[in-house]
């Protein structure tokens, strides 16, 4: 007999776990290696990579989801925000723009936001859309209806 898979929107799905440690392991290099996480500037850093790439990949992420394409394209899209916040990070207060590293970690960032959103999003599709199937249990997952 074949083991069942495993429920796809538990909330220890990898789709919600892998983006939280990251999230939670750049903060951590943060606070011991400052430099190696902000090339420029703390506002720099905040504004451009926080709040404008974040919330570009946030919403890329709810963009794949909500047309029901498949996760991969999470990444793609993660990657241009990603080259366009190191461009505004070369072009308005002068970083390097090709700094490997930096490039890295902010893919990291945007790539664990976008997938966030995109989960979100999928909760809320599997929860509406299939609400005599589904129901909520927290604010990423779901699970079948007992």
């Amino acid at each position: 007999m074949v083991a069942p898979l495993p429920e796809p929107g538990r909330p220890a799905s990898p789709t919600v776990l892998f983006p939280t440690l990251a999230l939670v392991a750049v903060l951590a290099l943060y606070i011991v290696r400052p430099r190696s996480v902000v090339e420029v500037s703390l506002g720099d850093f905040l504004l451009v990579t926080v709040a404008l790439g974040g919330g570009a990949a946030w919403m890329s992420g709810r963009a794949v989801a909500k047309g029901w394409n498949p996760f991969f394209q999470v990444f793609l899209y993660a990657v241009l925000v990603t080259c366009a916040v190191r461009f505004c990070h070369f072009a308005l207060f002068h970083g390097t723009l090709f700094a490997v590293d930096h490039f890295l970690l902010e893919l990291v960032i945007l790539f664990s936001i976008a997938t966030l959103g995109f989960r979100a999003v999928r909760k809320q599709q599997m929860t509406q859309r299939y609400g005599w199937l589904y129901e909520s249990a927290g604010p990423l997952a779901w699970r079948r209806r007992s």
